[in-house]
């Protein structure tokens, strides 16, 4: 929905159960433009579901996945641009399929992994991570992936990222703001002011404004503050979609503050 509101062609590939949450979700969708052609309701199983516990402007979730074995279609291997988000068991395939996307057709990836992905550490995330053209993660997400420990520098965080593969490297640090890395220049964003009210989808916000803003030719630099507007408007409401905002609305916002600027450390 976030990159649908940078008016690209967008869609969802998803593998859910037969039942009312495939029908609202399938509905919520195409209510805001984006395509539910890829959007499988298995007769018999159950979709997947999360429970959000918000206090005090922050939020957790618990996931309960259904594991399901995730395909990319062969129409969706053409597409400009594959987004791998967050997935339970049965992924191994569905990264394989991107990877192949990406040498036959020169597919771009951006990829959020979660943390079955993260924690499990199997060769297909670091054969993914090879070919991703933007990585997006959180910082307890980053230092997960990379085994490492609170006193790291942000800048050997990014580089042993980058290492990995990925042409971009974007991790988010909550209030702390949020950096992106291209190999030669890392840049930081302080957090984007607003009202905080609830923080679920902040970090979807953030990876859809970056992501729209590339897709509009903007650096990662720039990148960096279209991702954060939309974060911070993001949480001033409750729930993940309220909040997204259009590219022009975003433009609108950084005109309107002139003295956020993103800084190269």
């Amino acid at each position: 929905i976030g990159v649908a509101k940078f008016q690209k062609k967008t869609g969802i590939v998803s593998v859910m159960g037969d039942d009312d949450v495939h029908d609202l979700a399938k509905h919520f969708l195409k209510k805001h433009g984006v395509s539910t052609a890829h959007v499988v309701g298995k007769p018999g199983l159950r979709s997947s579901a999360a429970t959000v516990v918000s206090y005090k402007g922050e939020s957790t979730q618990f996931v309960d996945h259904v594991d399901v074995e995730y395909r990319l279609p062969d129409s969706v291997k053409h597409a400009e641009w594959v987004h791998v988000s967050e997935l339970g068991d049965g992924y191994v395939k569905v990264f394989k399929d991107a990877i192949a996307a990406k040498k036959s057709h020169g597919t771009k990836i951006s990829f959020n992994p979660g943390a079955v992905q993260l924690h499990g550490k199997k060769t297909a995330l670091f054969e993914l991570l090879r070919v991703t053209d933007i990585l997006f993660l959180n910082m307890q997400e980053a230092r997960t992936l990379l085994s490492v420990t609170n006193g790291d520098s942000i800048h050997g965080i990014m580089a042993g990222l980058r290492h990995l593969g990925p042409e971009y490297v974007v991790v988010t640090d909550g209030k702390q703001g949020a950096y992106a890395f291209n190999g030669e220049s890392l840049a930081f964003a302080p957090m984007f002011p607003g009202k905080r009210v609830e923080a679920t989808g902040a970090g979807d916000a953030f990876s859809s404004g970056f992501l729209g803003a590339i897709l509009r030719g903007k650096s990662h630099v720039d990148a960096l503050r279209y991702g954060s507007v939309n974060a911070a408007s993001v949480v001033g409401f409750v729930g993940p979609t309220l909040g997204l905002l259009t590219y022009s609305e975003l433009t609108k916002a950084l005109n309107a503050h002139k003295t956020y600027r993103t800084k190269i450390l």
